[in-house]
């Protein structure tokens, strides 16, 4: 498989700063043949970027002009112990301009001790690399600056451990659990310099975070699928000793503690079919942003087998509800509908 995409983005956020990004992706995957109990995948990627920006004296990015480039290569083996028993092994090598090279090791057992029913159980390592708006954010735009971009900024790291079960106990009838835990270090901070008079991102903050996915599905009627999710999340986020941060980690985490959706899919004919979701979303801790429902409905004609059409409403019986807040703005969200065509050669 090999991909490749060019996007160009033109962002203007008056009056504090424009950019204009123009990036360009290269992804390669191969998948070997398999040779005896192993199953192997291997690939590469690479991406370019030309950053231009124009600062104002309320923001800067300095320097306004950037190219960057990021690069991965990765290999996975699946290999079947035994006809229940499989082990996959994975690693990822990847190199951004801002830390080098990150390493991310993974590995995975799945046990099927019977037909229908899956145990499995997981440990990764995964990074956030350092973005422009870690490393080169100036505030305000001009000297002297309240907070000086992040010189020495590292990268994000989680240590994620998982297990979980997914069966199907009746032939309509399906469901998974998954339970998790995350070790989190080095994470953003903002630290102030030894002469008092700014700030500067730091890596100054760590922490854990565990939780329950549950999700499941029932076959009602030849054309009605029913389906339900739950999501439950409790994040423990805490300075380093040392950490001047004067924020803590109020900053971070700003995640509900819990999430749900259900589900109806009717094929009303064979050519038309009713979907209708239903999800409650916690509220956010900080900045408070109040919970919400919201209900959403889309209506699909298969005309042949080229063409498809829809109409999707969302937010049927909200006037409005609120799904992220920062201090000077708020993400308003209200009724929508999209009419959509689709043409298949």
């Amino acid at each position: 498989m090999l991909q490749a995409y060019y996007d160009r983005t033109e962002r203007i956020v008056p009056p504090t700063f424009s950019e204009t990004l123009d990036i360009v992706d290269l992804q390669f995957q191969h998948t070997v043949q398999p040779m005896g109990m192993h199953s192997l995948a291997w690939g590469a990627g690479y991406r370019t970027s030309r950053d231009r920006v124009t600062n104002s004296p309320y923001v800067a990015f300095l320097p306004a002009r950037e190219n960057q480039a990021w690069s991965n290569v990765f290999v996975q083996d699946e290999i079947s112990l035994s006809t229940r028993l499989r082990l996959t092994l994975g690693a990822r090598f990847e190199r951004n301009d801002y830390t080098g090279a990150e390493f991310l090791p993974s590995a995975r057992l799945a046990w099927k001790p019977a037909p229908d029913h899956l145990l499995w159980a997981a440990v990764s390592r995964a990074v956030r690399a350092p973005s422009r708006l870690d490393h080169d954010t100036f505030v305000p735009g001009v000297p002297p600056y309240l907070l000086a971009g992040g010189p020495d900024v590292r990268s994000e790291i989680a240590t994620v451990y998982e297990i979980g079960y997914r069966g199907q106990p009746a032939p309509r009838l399906s469901y998974s659990v998954t339970a998790f835990h995350a070790a989190y270090d080095h994470l953003r901070s903002q630290e102030i310099d030894a002469s008092g008079t700014f700030l500067f991102y730091g890596n100054e903050m760590e922490g854990t975070a565990h939780g329950v996915e549950m999700w499941g599905t029932f076959q009602a009627a030849r054309a009605w699928r029913l389906s339900a999710g739950l999501t439950l999340l409790d994040m423990d986020l805490r300075r380093k000793p040392g950490s001047t941060d004067p924020f803590g980690p109020s900053a971070l985490g700003n995640d509900p503690a819990y999430q749900w959706n259900l589900r109806s899919s009717w094929d009303l004919t064979p050519k038309h079919e009713l979907d209708i979701l239903a999800r409650r979303i916690g509220a956010l801790p900080n900045p408070h942003t109040p919970a919400y429902t919201a209900v959403d409905a889309r209506l699909g004609w298969r005309i042949d087998r080229k063409a498809e059409l829809s109409l999707t409403l969302q937010n049927l019986f909200d006037g409005g509800h609120t799904e992220y807040a920062q201090s000077t703005i708020q993400g308003e969200f209200g009724r929508s509908a999209f009419l959509q065509l689709i043409l298949r050669q």
